[in-house]
């Protein structure tokens, strides 16, 4: 049969090769079961991303013949890996005694006969450096694997978590491989390649690790993102980076890094001499006291030299975290730093030790400004900020002058952590400045931020799309972070096109305590039409996704915090059980009172998608006026509605529970709708 235009035009490998950007590996794995010429063409596309994080996936791979022969097979077309700890350790150990085999044969080198990829020329003759551990393990199960050379992703979890799998008791038996040496070996001859490095968990360096790791990132040339992780989640005992460390990875990595994310938590202490003369650092073509190094023991990796520090800026990096640290970065450290991001667009504000540090990098930030020039609105520098990991009671200071060194109109997003708004007077404006382009301000697990604080974000950021106001959990319930209902309906708010909105509310009414002429029944009034107005604004944001409203615990001995029954389920005076005065009602208006349901205001939110906080069925607010009707209307009006919190966390496991036949109809309704958190 003759070939057709398409056969002529593409061949089966060339067509997996586009194919396979948009496949999954289940959907590969099905792909290599149809036809063997797809087979022969799609394997080595299946090989390309391996996942070995979990211990029980290697204990399987190992245990099974035929899967540990397509790994050594398979291994050089391998370019992303994502491992943990076992696998790296078998790996490396599968790698020695490959060497040793292909020393034995032909002196080290590498046979490029057989049928792997054509590799670089320094991955063709792999040595074995003298600083590089031997392995310990030596289980019988190991195999010779070949070193994988192709790699552009490399992601390594260090947490030694061993769950009952083959190689816990090699591991309990003998001292395990600390895996940064390896590691940096397994980069050096992917040098050429690599492009994302990914180091989780990872423990304190060494001083001859740090020189190994400091080598490898300098060599790394297309290198775009990098993660150092030293942060377990949950663990007492916190790992320490000596503050003195992080110049010297930041002055290794090379021109092309595009990310650097340094999660860790930075000792102030400085570093003991003998480990400082041991990374022999050289700073600016200075060698340092050759005196001092004819005195010091010579370490395994003498012969590479000195460590050189970096001269040129990172014009290419744009985020940037660093460690934190309680005393915070010195005027020295943290200005060498910023002279070398002149392009810096996302950066985790770090703390700084005193007035000095953060003048100095005041000072960093205008002097690159004023180097901008005449681009400098169409400039992205320092566009979004965030603070992470601020020193507790953080009260922001240095957060709002950075603002003010920016030209107005610059940050476009802000993210803060356990912020202390005790200075709004300063915050606010300095927010504000950047009011017309801002389009998320996040403020999570804060203590505290002031009611007309929130306000005046909402009435005067126009162009906003996300606002968070979250409380930490310490203060879960004691209104240091809420918008008061007087300023939230003092003024229109100015951020129709929201999109995710999260914050929490107080709604008491107001008490006219003294007040000639108010009677009781006029203050309630009154407070209805506050919640009504406060309602229909939220009724107008029609590109809302998300909402997360919690109501602030009423005052102590109020009648609204005495115990009611939730079908079996205790509500007492808990700030998850409240929910939202009115909102989860149809009810038509009482005469007399003016009490009335405000679900039909939120008609127009028809892209909402979550809707959680203080929400809850059944409560002292909802259980007379939530039901049927409500459920339809719900139906009805929200077709994008993903998940709304009806019901506790877990209810399905709570004693006596049972569901309300109206939700019970809703989620016949709609399966697929969590009903809650």
């Amino acid at each position: 049969m003759p070939s057709t235009a398409c056969a002529k035009f593409f061949e089966v490998p060339e067509l997996v090769e586009q194919l396979s950007l948009f496949l999954r590996p289940h959907d590969l794995a099905q792909v290599l079961q149809t036809r063997r010429d797809i087979y022969n063409a799609a394997i080595h596309v299946f090989w390309r991303h391996i996942d070995m994080e979990d211990d029980h996936r290697v204990d399987r791979l190992v245990s099974t013949p035929e899967a540990l022969g397509a790994l050594k097979k398979y291994t050089p077309f391998v370019h992303s890996l994502k491992a943990g700890f076992i696998f790296m350790s078998y790996s490396f150990e599968g790698v020695m005694r490959f060497l040793d085999e292909q020393q034995e044969d032909k002196k080290g080198m590498w046979d490029t006969t057989t049928t792997q990829p054509t590799t670089d020329s320094n991955a063709s003759c792999i040595q074995r450096p003298p600083w590089l551990p031997r392995p310990t393990m030596r289980n019988d199960r190991a195999c010779t694997l070949p070193p994988m050379a192709q790699l552009t992703h490399l992601d390594v979890c260090f947490d030694r978590q061993y769950r009952g799998v083959l190689f816990d008791n090699a591991m309990l038996k003998n001292k395990a491989v600390r895996l940064l040496c390896p590691l940096t070996w397994l980069m050096n001859f992917n040098a050429a390649r690599m492009t994302h490095v990914t180091l989780r968990f990872m423990d304190p360096p060494e001083a001859l690790e740090l020189r190994c790791l400091a080598r490898s990132l300098s060599k790394l040339t297309k290198l775009t993102h990098l993660r150092i992780d030293m942060l377990l989640p949950g663990a007492n005992c916190v790992p320490w980076l000596l503050i003195s460390m992080v110049p010297i990875l930041f002055f290794a990595l090379p021109q092309s890094v595009v990310s650097v994310e340094m999660e860790a938590n930075a000792r102030d202490q400085v570093m003991e001499d003998r480990f400082e003369r041991g990374l022999r650092t050289v700073y600016g073509g200075s060698t340092g006291d050759k005196e001092d190094e004819e005195d010091e023991e010579q370490s395994l990796d003498w012969e590479e030299g000195d460590l050189v520090e970096r001269k040129e800026p990172l014009e290419n990096l744009k985020v940037l975290i660093l460690p934190s640290t309680y005393k915070g970065y010195s005027a020295g450290q943290i200005g060498r730093i910023m002279r070398h991001c002149p392009a810096l667009e996302s950066w985790d504000i770090p703390t700084f030790r005193n007035d000095e540090a953060a003048n100095v990098l005041f000072q960093t930030i205008r002097a690159v400004v004023h180097q901008q020039g005449t681009v400098v609105q169409e400039s992205k520098f320092l566009h979004h900020l965030t603070a992470k990991r601020p020193t507790e009671l953080c009260r922001g200071e240095d957060w709002a002058q950075i603002m003010d060194a920016l030209p107005e109109q610059r940050v476009e997003s802000v993210e803060f952590y356990c912020h202390l708004n005790a200075n709004p007077e300063k915050f606010v404006p300095a927010l504000l400045r950047h009011s017309e382009v801002l389009r998320s301000v996040m403020f999570k697990d804060m203590y505290r931020v002031e009611s007309r604080t929130i306000a005046t974000i909402l009435t005067q950021c126009c162009g906003l799309e996300t606002f968070w106001a979250t409380m930490s959990k310490e203060n879960f319930g004691q209104g240091f972070v809420e918008l008061e209902l007087s300023h939230a309906v003092g003024k229109e708010w100015a951020c129709t096109r929201i999109k995710d909105l999260r914050f929490t509310v107080n709604l008491a009414a107001h008490q006219y305590s003294g007040a000639s002429g108010v009677s009781v029944d006029q203050q309630q009034r009154w407070h209805y039409v506050k919640l009504g107005a406060f309602y229909e604004q939220l009724g107008k944001f029609t590109e809302l996704e998300e909402l997360e409203i919690f109501v602030s615990p009423p005052p102590m001995g109020s009648s609204t915090t005495t115990s009611s029954s939730f079908h079996g389920y205790t509500n007492a005076r808990s700030y998850f059980f409240r929910s939202l005065a009115g909102l989860l009602s149809l009810e038509e208006e009482d005469s007399e009172t003016g009490k009335r349901g405000f679900l039909s205001l939120l008609a127009g939110l028809k892209k909402l998608r979550v809707l959680q906080g203080s929400f809850r069925a059944g409560t002292v607010e909802t259980i007379e006026t939530f039901g049927q009707r409500e459920t339809e209307w719900m139906v009805e009006n929200w077709p994008a509605l993903e998940k709304i919190e009806l019901l506790p966390e877990r209810y399905e496991s709570l004693e006596m529970f049972k569901m309300p036949k109206h939700v019970a109809w809703l989620h016949q309704r709609r399966p697929e709708l969590k009903l809650c958190r």
